[in-house]
C-alpha cells in the first residue's frame, strides 16, 4: 500500500480543555488544565508547516464552538483504500461530549467524493485512534479497552477487507492505540510496553525487526509514543524526547521536533492532530 499524500487537520480557534475524559487534561491538583490558546494557535501552524514542507496537502476544518476537541482530526474517522480511492468509516466517539464531532468529518468526506461507512456492531471505535495502519505492510493494528470495542473489530475486516491485529490496552495513561504505538515503517515501530498486556505487546515483538522501547516517563509527559511518521523516512514528533529522537536517528530517519505542548494538555499530540489519507 502507498503512503498518504494528504492531511486533514481541523482549526484550533475552539481548543480548549473544558471537561476531563483522559487523565491528562488535569493537572496534579486535580483541576483542568489550562490552555494558552495563542501559542496553541502557533504550535499548530508550525504542525502544519511541517506537513507541508514534507510534501503533503494539508485540508482544514473549521472550528466548531462547541466542540474543543475537534482540533484530534485522528479520532473521529478510519480511512482506507477502497478501487484505489479513499474510503471512510466513520466513528462512534466513546464520550458523547464528543459524538458531534464526527458529523463535520462526513460532510467533509461526501464532499470530497469519499464513500462513508458508519457500522452497526454495537460499540464505540475512535478511527485512528485506536487503528493504526502499517501502510507498507498493508496491515491494521487496533486497539481496544478503553475507546474502542473490540467486538467492532469484527465488522470492520469486513468492510476493508483486512485481518485486523487486536491488542490490549491497559493503562488510562495510554487510552487510545495511538498514545503508545508508533509505526514507522514496514520493520520498525515505537512502543510504550506498559500499554498492552503481555500476549499483545509480545505479539508486537514478532512483527517489527526494531521495535523500540520508549521510556515512562517520555510517554507519559513527552507524549513520544504519538510521534508521526509521513512517509517511511520522516518522523515528526514532539521536542525534548532525548532517548525516542536519538533511537530514531541511530536508525536512519530524518527527526522533525516541534511543540504541541498546549495540546498535550489535553492527552493529544502530533499523530492525535492529523489524520493521513490519498
Amino acid at each position: 500500500m502507498k503512503w498518504p499524500k494528504k492531511v486533514l487537520m481541523a482549526h484550533p480557534d475552539s481548543f480548549d480543555i473544558e471537561y476531563a475524559i483522559n487523565p491528562h487534561m488535569k493537572d496534579a491538583k486535580g483541576r483542568l488544565n489550562k490552555v494558552d490558546k495563542e501559542k496553541a494557535l502557533k504550535q499548530w501552524e508550525v504542525l502544519k508547516e511541517t506537513f507541508n514542507t514534507l510534501g503533503l496537502s494539508v485540508d482544514v476544518l473549521p472550528a466548531v464552538e462547541s466542540l474543543p476537541d475537534m482540533v484530534f482530526t485522528a479520532n473521529q474517522t478510519f480511512p482506507f483504500l477502497k478501487n484505489n480511492k479513499t474510503q471512510i468509516i466513520l466513528s462512534q466517539m466513546n464520550s458523547k461530549k464528543r459524538q458531534d464531532e464526527v458529523t463535520y468529518f462526513s460532510k467533509w468526506a461526501n464532499e470530497n467524493n469519499m464513500e462513508t461507512y458508519a457500522y452497526k456492531t454495537q460499540g464505540s471505535f475512535e478511527g485512528m485512534g485506536d487503528a493504526l495502519w502499517n501502510y507498507e505492510s498493508d496491515e491494521v493494528y487496533g486497539g481496544y479497552g478503553f475507546r474502542t470495542s473490540e467486538a467492532v473489530y469484527d465488522e470492520l475486516e469486513q468492510i476493508i477487507d483486512k485481518k485486523i491485529h487486536r491488542l490490549k490496552l491497559v493503562s488510562e495513561n495510554f487510552y487510545h492505540l495511538d498514545t503508545c504505538l508508533a509505526i514507522v515503517n514496514k520493520d520498525t515501530a515505537f512502543v510504550v510496553k506498559e500499554g498492552f498486556d503481555k500476549t499483545s505487546f509480545d505479539f508486537l515483538k514478532t512483527k517489527f525487526t526494531h521495535l523500540i522501547e520508549i521510556p515512562l516517563d517520555e510517554a507519559i509527559n513527552g507524549f513520544a509514543g504519538n510521534l508521526c511518521a509521513v512517509n517511511g523516512t520522516d518522523i515528526v514528533i514532539q521536542k525534548d524526547n532525548p532517548y525516542a529522537i536519538s533511537k530514531a536517528k541511530d536508525l536512519g530517519f530524518e527527526v522533525h521536533e516541534i511543540d504541541t505542548s498546549e495540546y498535550i494538555k489535553s492527552g493529544g499530540s502530533v499523530f492525535c492532530m492529523k489524520q493521513l489519507f490519498w
